[in-house]
């Protein structure tokens, strides 16, 4: 029976992969004719179109016969990009056309349908699907695991339906390699084969494994902020990529990648995971740091190191900037180049115009209205004398207008961009400090000028327990109409005055906004042994709720070394034994001190460090510190520095514990120099 099933199921797949072959080719084929079409219409444009500006009436002639030529070459151009889309899309399915089928009855007295799932869907004739989109509502009943009796939603409305089979493939080009017919995860063959291959320096999509608990975070409603707590290795980064793929389809019409922003913590991480959602056919979003984040809204610096700003200071300009009384120097003189224009005394006299409104948003952008209309006036008279030696040719309003915009455009840009406003030392006066940071004063700059970016419609911040109560406040005034997601484990906050979770629900609840936060307690990544071992420094309540999927594998090596000698002598063997192994070998340290000190007593033998900025190498073994190995996962991980000093026992040093071993996917060893940490 099994070795029948199996033909069919490898006949289905020849016939589908034939299918895509010809529809490659097909695309293929009219892409060739189309660009040949094109050439041969822009030959003929340039053969036969007359660039004739003689008089205004066969200028207009050569505008409107070169407008008509752009836009049949824009025709062109779309139906390129749409012959192209669907090219990319087939030769992705050629790589593995499905992943799995579903066989659903809709009314008893029919028979039951068959689906196949797979990475895009792809139809034969435009109506007939070959291959349905994992993210499209009928797949629902694949990752939801429950076979009988269930349903799936489309457009709010529920659809009944038996799930009678719940098929997964093995899938390579047109081979079939395997198939399981399975409905609970834990058994789920497939998700223990993509668990047990080695990892890369890139995250890989889960499209094909997503087990039931992401899935109802990957397909959640829209809330205003939804909170995802899961424990190291639940996938949170990978679920947070799947909903970015999932929420580009479900609103393809109205989404764009720009609309969204990913905040993340490193370069290293970015780079890590930036193969996802291309691999899924969609395309990146806006990822950033911190760091880029602040040069993006024009901060004039740039701090080093970890941001100060407490959510105090914050709230101290939102209430005291009202009550402020303006004066000169919270403004700065508005100059064309060296020219003076208006100094900060007359944009101070014109503040006081408007007295009835108290410092902030509304007196400075009504304000500017009116520099604007001063500076125009100014502007004019500053070339009165140059007009006068014109002739007296006359002017429109309209190109007077045009010609100061054009002669003076710096000084004007200045005033609609606010750019009059000495920020710094309003922040200064409020604050009562010369030390501004620059969340401080990128605060100050919106509540002043109403500076926003109206257009994000969703913000994803990674490792959100790593940010502090402040950033969140900055990003929140700074994306008002965006919805959030907020991944992370309070667990794996290895630095202090970052912000909790309960303050993440005040601060939505402060708003008004719906509050959702579901929870991940699988650990996906790590085998039971090194589960068990980050899982012993959990909270009691928290540590029983959490499980691994592995298969069982190597026990921790755990060593405390008495001398220098024994250490660098144990480390060195570690790494040998370790770069046997497959997949990358991470040496981790609590701090970049500690990095430089290993690689610098290894000498010659010292793996490559990785920095801030470098991608992560393809193979062998590298020394990071734990800050940039956040996120991160590898199959072999030595710990180089448990000693009791450097993990202590106090709340920070258990969970930067916790976060350095539960990198390890398969194989850890722990190692330290003298006593080890308390924490084990």
């Amino acid at each position: 029976m099994e070795k029948e099933i199996f033909n069919q199921e490898q006949s289905h797949l020849t016939k589908t992969y034939d299918k895509l072959l010809e529809m490659k080719k097909g695309l293929e084929d009219q892409i060739a004719s189309l660009n040949e079409k094109a050439m041969d219409d822009k030959n003929d444009i340039r053969d036969n179109i007359r660039f004739d500006y003689a008089d205004i009436e066969t200028t207009m002639e050569t505008l409107t016969e070169i407008e008509v030529w752009n836009r049949y070459i824009d025709t062109y151009n779309v139906e390129s990009s749409s012959l192209t889309k669907r090219l990319n899309t087939v030769n992705k399915l050629l790589e593995s056309p499905y992943f799995a089928k579903i066989s659903l009855q809709f009314d008893p007295t029919e028979e039951p349908e068959s689906y196949y799932i797979g990475r895009a869907a792809i139809s034969e004739n435009g109506y007939d699907q070959m291959v349905v989109d994992w993210r499209s509502p009928i797949a629902e009943v694949y990752y939801n695991q429950e076979t009988g009796h269930t349903h799936y939603t489309v457009e709010d409305r529920e659809i009944p339906v038996d799930l009678q089979l719940r098929r997964q493939f093995d899938i390579k080009k047109n081979e079939l390699i395997s198939y399981f017919d399975t409905q609970i995860a834990i058994e789920d063959p497939m998700l223990l084969q993509s668990l047990s291959q080695a990892r890369s320096d890139k995250m890989q999509a889960i499209t094909a494994t997503i087990q039931k608990e992401q899935n109802t975070v990957i397909r959640y409603p829209d809330v205003p902020f939804l909170l995802v707590n899961g424990i190291a290795g639940s996938g949170k980064t990978s679920v947070l990529l799947q909903r970015i793929a999932y929420l580009f389809y479900q609103k393809r019409k109205t989404l764009r990648p720009d609309q969204v922003c990913l905040m993340t913590l490193n370069p290293v991480f970015r780079d890590y995971i930036d193969n996802v959602l291309p691999d899924l056919g969609e395309t990146n979003p806006l990822t950033i740091t911190w760091n880029e984040f602040l040069e993006m809204t024009n901060v004039p610096f740039i701090e080093n190191g970890v941001d100060s700003t407490t959510a105090e200071s914050l709230q101290k300009i939102h209430d005291c900037l009202p009550t402020l009384t303006p004066e000169a120097d919270d403004f700065f003189d508005i100059k064309q180049k060296e020219t003076l224009v208006m100094n900060k005394n007359d944009v101070l006299s014109v503040i006081k115009m408007f007295k009835q409104f108290p410092m902030g948003m509304r007196l400075i952008q009504t304000v500017a209205d009116e520099l604007e209309v001063r500076a125009k006036n100014a502007l004019h008279n500053l070339d009165k004398e140059v007009e006068d030696e014109s002739e007296g040719s006359a002017k429109s309003d309209s190109a007077e207008n045009n010609r100061i915009e054009n002669d003076y455009g710096g000084a004007l840009r200045t005033i609609k961009h606010c750019g009059f406003v000495n920020v710094l030392h309003v922040a200064k006066r409020i604050l009562g400090t010369d030390h501004i940071t620059a969340a401080e004063w990128l605060y100050t700059k919106m509540e002043l000028t109403g500076l926003c970016d109206r257009n994000m419609k969703y913000m994803m911040i990674d490792e959100v327990q790593d940010y502090t109560k402040a950033q969140l406040m900055v990003f929140r005034k700074f994306f008002p109409n965006a919805r959030f997601m907020l991944l992370g484990d309070e667990n794996q906050a290895i630095r202090e005055g970052t912000i909790s979770f309960a303050e993440i629900k005040e601060l939505a609840e402060a708003d008004d906004k719906k509050f959702v936060e579901l929870p991940l307690m699988t650990s996906y990544r790590s085998s039971p042994e090194i589960t068990d071992m980050f899982a012993s420094l959990l909270p009691s309540e928290k540590k029983m709720l959490v499980s691994s999927v592995q298969r069982p594998g190597e026990e921790v090596s755990v060593k405390a070394c008495k001398s220098d000698k024994e250490y660098y002598e144990e480390l060195r063997s570690l790494i040998s034994d370790f770069g046997k192994k497959t997949g990358l070998t991470a040496i981790i340290c609590r701090n970049q001190f500690n990095v430089d000190r290993i690689a610098e007593k290894l000498g010659k033998d010292a793996p490559i460090i990785v920095a801030e900025n470098d991608a992560l190498p393809k193979e062998g073994a590298f020394l990071i510190d734990l800050p940039l190995a956040k996120g991160l996962e590898f199959d072999n991980v030595i710990l180089a520095d448990v000693d009791k000093e450097t993990y202590p026992s106090d709340i920070l040093g258990k969970h930067c514990l916790y976060t350095a071993m539960s990198r390890a996917t398969q194989h850890l060893a722990i190692l330290a120099k003298g006593e080890l940490s308390e924490n084990l």
